[in-house]
């Protein structure tokens, strides 16, 4: 069984990660995507509480989100985004109203993953474009302490994520002219075990891997971390929590 995340239940710690990440590379590689010629209107799916509306303010002369959840939308709200509470199958606008379509470490929660990029091509414009940004854990070439310490991670990522080759052929598939792929970021990071307790990293709240968790499975993994630090300080050093993590952007294309 498919384990959803209840982002009504973590949503006020959500922006954690913002604080403790640097997204910068995202960040350039949203501004290429956008490119320089004026755009007339954007939508996130999956926007979440809002950050990357945030930034994408000013760069269109609208800016709209849409979400599941309503914690997620009420804090969203202030981004001062169009924004609607919908799901990404069904996306409420109107054919041919959005230049891009962007879809930000969100596509693994969607039900239907073709039905959206059929709703994306379908509200984007003659010409316009659709960004997917998210792992790929079918690339084997992600270490994180969340896989270390809750193991029950892995197989869970590897089962609601697709692959990026996967995310192509479903583009092209969905009508996109064409498709493309690039890794746009890599998290290379290491953080005291006891200062992620601290900061709040260690939390349901901090990624949808933990989230997904039953209470049992990620009181086990604190419990496995919790003893490392221990054994750690015997020894008199300090638990290390490394991650190196590979996020890769899927485009789609419509022609003219």
């Amino acid at each position: 069984m498919s384990r959803v995340t209840n982002y009504d239940a973590v949503a006020d710690g959500y922006n954690v990660r913002y604080r403790n990440y640097d997204y910068s590379q995202i960040k350039e590689g949203l501004a290429d995507f956008l490119g320089t010629d004026p755009l007339s209107a954007i939508l996130e799916v999956g926007c979440g509480t809002g950050y990357w509306l945030k930034w994408l303010a000013g760069r269109a002369t609208t800016v709209a989100g849409v979400d599941l959840s309503v914690s997620m939308i009420a804090q969203a709200r202030e981004s001062g985004a169009a924004l609607a509470r919908a799901r990404a199958e069904s996306l409420p606008w109107r054919d041919a109203s959005f230049d891009r379509v962007l879809c930000i470490n969100a596509l693994h929660h969607f039900a239907d993953r073709d039905a959206f990029f059929s709703e994306a091509r379908r509200v984007l414009k003659p010409g316009g474009a659709a960004m997917a940004i998210g792992l790929d854990p079918h690339a084997l070439r992600d270490t994180w302490w969340i896989y270390d310490y809750f193991p029950e991670t892995i197989a869970i990522d590897r089962a609601r994520y697709p692959a990026v080759r996967t995310i192509r052929a479903d583009m092209v598939s969905a009508g996109f002219a064409s498709s493309e792929s690039y890794e746009v970021q890599t998290f290379d990071h290491q953080m005291p075990a006891t200062r992620a307790i601290e900061r709040g990293l260690v939390a349901p709240s901090f990624s949808s891997q933990l989230a997904v968790l039953s209470t049992e499975e990620f009181e086990a993994g604190v419990a496995r971390m919790r003893a490392a630090i221990v054994e750690a300080e015997k020894s008199g050093g300090e638990l290390m929590l490394a991650s190196e993590l590979h996020l890769y952007a899927v485009i789609g294309r419509l022609t003219s």
